[in-house]
């Protein structure tokens, strides 16, 4: 009985304390990451799509979860014969455990180009210290670091095959939502529109800044380029007095293009660091960040790594505002 109470006890952690609530990492559910703040969790998650997994159709469960990019384009692995899907390794596959808070598996993924890979996808996450945000501000918070992984068993010629690592975190409801992002260079520049439907008319542009409101009937996405030097992107939720911010390193490597559609500029066409999905009436959206491709001494493509920061922070709109711009550096032309 000891030895077995013992064994229990080296388990590998899955959840951490920080400041205001918790932070979780779900091997089970492919390495998602789920935090909870002043009891309450920040991310969306289906109980009946996690009670009833399908071994097919795409399981989405909600949280925070690790993707290959590209979607859409020559390179695709969510299109290989023509309709969209979501490989097994992505899909369904589980995750172990192999030290506290980090979790890794090694899949078989196919690409557009008719490419059978081996990929290792490794996720770590850390809490990041608030309290001196939380007690300045006099709200309520949590953040996390991840440090995002993928990995090809081999080396894979860039005709064949790339990868980026790409991390979506997804949350509940999209009307009445208002997304943005810190940008250093011109926003309407910024922002690369090129995925499907028009967002345009849902977008604002300012010195230093955009806005991206939420909601509506058509489901859209825009990227933000890494030529504009973004900061972070985020989003208020004000029916839950919530703000969220993400941000990630530029990284070392070469951007490709994401997107879910055909790619007609080629898999080089964008460079994006961010991305922002408005689901509309799939009632959710996803506060996105990418990695560059890793090239080894060869030209080969080796894999990705993602560095990734997530910040939630509940309070009034004003202590939220004021915290957005003097720990964040908004423009103070910025309102919600």
């Amino acid at each position: 009985m000891n030895n077995e109470l013992d064994s229990r006890k080296q388990l590998p952690k899955t959840e951490i304390a920080c400041k205001d609530g918790i932070i979780r990492i779900d091997p089970q559910h492919q390495g998602r990451i789920f935090a909870e703040l002043d009891g309450a969790l920040v991310h969306r998650w289906d109980d009946k799509v996690a009670k009833n997994f399908h071994p097919v159709e795409f399981n989405n469960l909600g949280g925070n979860s690790l993707w290959p990019a590209p979607e859409g384009g020559a390179f695709a692995y969510n299109y290989l014969d023509g309709d969209w899907l979501v490989q097994p390794g992505v899909n369904i596959a589980p995750s172990e455990m192999v030290a506290d808070m980090t979790c890794q598996r090694t899949v078989t993924l196919s690409n557009r180009k008719a490419q059978t890979l081996g990929v290792t996808f490794r996720r770590a996450v850390a809490a990041i210290d608030v309290a001196d945000i939380v007690s300045t501000f006099g709200i309520k918070g949590i953040a996390y670091h991840e440090t995002d992984t993928i990995l090809f068993d081999t080396p894979r010629n860039p005709q064949d095959a790339t990868v980026a690592a790409w991390s979506l975190e997804q949350f509940a409801g999209s009307e009445g939502i208002l997304a943005f992002g810190r940008v250093k260079k011109d926003s309407r520049k910024s922002v690369n529109m090129n995925f499907y439907g028009n967002p345009l008319p849902r977008l604002a542009f300012s010195d230093g800044w955009f806005k991206f409101t939420l909601g509506g009937e058509d489901r859209l996405q825009i990227g933000v380029s890494a030529a504009a030097v973004p900061e972070f992107i985020g989003a208020y939720v004000p029916a839950k007095s919530l703000l969220i911010i993400r941000r990630c390193a530029a990284g070392a490597g070469t951007r490709i293009d994401i997107a879910d559609n055909d790619q007609p500029n080629g898999i080089y066409g964008a460079n994006d660091q961010y991305s922002i999905f408005n689901g509309a009436t799939l009632d959710f959206f996803e506060l996105e960040t990418i990695a560059p491709v890793i090239f080894d001494k060869n030209g080969y493509v080796a894999g990705s790594l993602l560095s990734s920061e997530s910040y939630f922070f509940k309070g009034n709109p004003q202590k939220l505002l004021t915290l957005l711009r003097n720990a964040f550096g908004m423009p103070a032309s910025f309102e919600f």
